[in-house]
């Protein structure tokens, strides 16, 4: 038996007689109310949302510790690149200029990109 699941936004909306228009229209758009109406069920159900957080604090801990000695391993390594390669001119090659330009890049994706790569994996789970 095949059950089909339709997906249906009703905004719930009071109106009081006194009120400016602006109140009523924000009460509209702030009271919406997802249900979930099924060719199965003739009453339509709220949906539940899980928690704000998908995983247990144990996994959050081992994400948060395997981000962070990442994290310290890129910008110490790619740090000690920049550093030995702008230190001397005679490390000034074409190839070391570009090793230079790959390790600002790698901090920058550090710097930028892990924090936030993190916080998804922990709140979104994905």
């Amino acid at each position: 038996k095949q059950t089909w699941t339709l997906w249906t936004v009703v905004p719930v909306v009071t109106f009081k007689m006194n009120e400016s228009l602006e109140n009523n229209l924000t009460q509209l758009y702030d009271n919406w109310t997802f249900y979930n109406a099924s060719t199965e069920h003739s009453k339509p159900r709220n949906v539940t949302y899980v928690g704000f957080y998908l995983h247990q604090p144990s996994t959050a801990a081992i994400f948060i510790i395997s981000y962070l000695l990442i994290f310290l391993v890129c910008m110490v390594g790619n740090g000690v690149v920049c550093f030995i390669v702008l230190r001397s001119k005679n490390m000034w090659t074409v190839t070391n200029l570009f090793i230079l330009n790959l390790a600002v890049s790698d901090l920058l994706v550090g710097i930028f990109c892990m924090p936030t790569t993190l916080l998804d994996n922990i709140i979104t789970g994905n």
